[in-house]
């Protein structure tokens, strides 16, 4: 492929495509302070000592009213696109051919229950990241945005995916944690507030991947306060 002149495919009309592209959201369904993009205060959420001891993942499910609530454009040019099911940008970012990245409202029996997937165990949280219209060989790079206040030094809280990968029917066939780089809050950490920023990326080697179900998550080895604020969904072709 020529990347300019001769007849091949220019740079410029590979931009012009819009192969590549994101969204954004702050519509947590435990965010109900703040809004996305414009705000780096969230709502308080309590990763609890017992959920320490049993290795438990917090899930941070989305919500269509939070979604409504947190996702205001807070730019007027160019004249922002709704965004109520979509996220804050409204689509305008969107890879070629999506329509939409994240499904605010899903609630399925056998991925937003509170459960244990053999050895993994996950909280209730309701929606997911929304794959469908991307195709195998796209990469997912998410990045999760959020507030860590240690209530104990030398805490190491780490990041997750919930990805359940499955069949054309709906049918699941795996579940696990595509985790981040684990972060450790050292011997001056207690009640301190950190902005976090972790990414994760995820491969869609099959339709199965685009069919996947995902939600961010946490869990730590001790107990903490955290703030979910917003996530960004970026494609890659």
């Amino acid at each position: 492929m020529s990347w300019s002149g001769g007849g091949g495919v220019s740079l410029g009309a590979l931009r012009d495509a819009n192969l590549h592209g994101y969204e954004f959201t702050g519509g947590f369904a435990d965010r109900t302070d703040g809004a996305a993009g414009s705000t780096d205060v969230g709502t308080d959420v309590n990763y609890t000592s017992a959920q320490a001891s049993a290795g438990t993942w917090r899930r941070f499910g989305f919500s269509s009213a939070q979604n409504i609530a947190n996702d205001s454009a807070y730019w007027a040019e160019p004249a922002p696109e709704p965004t109520a099911g979509v996220g804050l940008f409204g689509g305008s970012h969107m890879p070629h051919g999506v329509t939409g990245l994240i499904d605010f409202a899903a609630d399925d029996v056998d991925y937003n229950q509170a459960t244990s997937f053999g050895s993994l165990s996950v909280t209730a949280a309701t929606g997911s990241l929304d794959f469908s219209e991307c195709s195998p060989g796209d990469l997912a790079r998410v990045r999760f945005d959020i507030n860590i206040t240690p209530q104990v030094n030398d805490t190491t809280v780490e990041f997750a995916l919930i990805w359940q990968t499955r069949t054309d029917a709906g049918v699941p066939t795996f579940t696990f944690p595509l985790t981040g780089t684990p972060q450790l809050f050292g011997a001056a950490a207690a009640g301190v507030t950190y902005l976090v920023r972790q990414e994760i990326s995820a491969y869609f080697a099959s339709t199965e991947d685009v069919n996947a179900r995902a939600l961010l998550a946490v869990r730590a080895d001790q107990q903490f306060i955290c703030q979910p604020l917003t996530t960004l969904i970026a494609v890659n072709r």
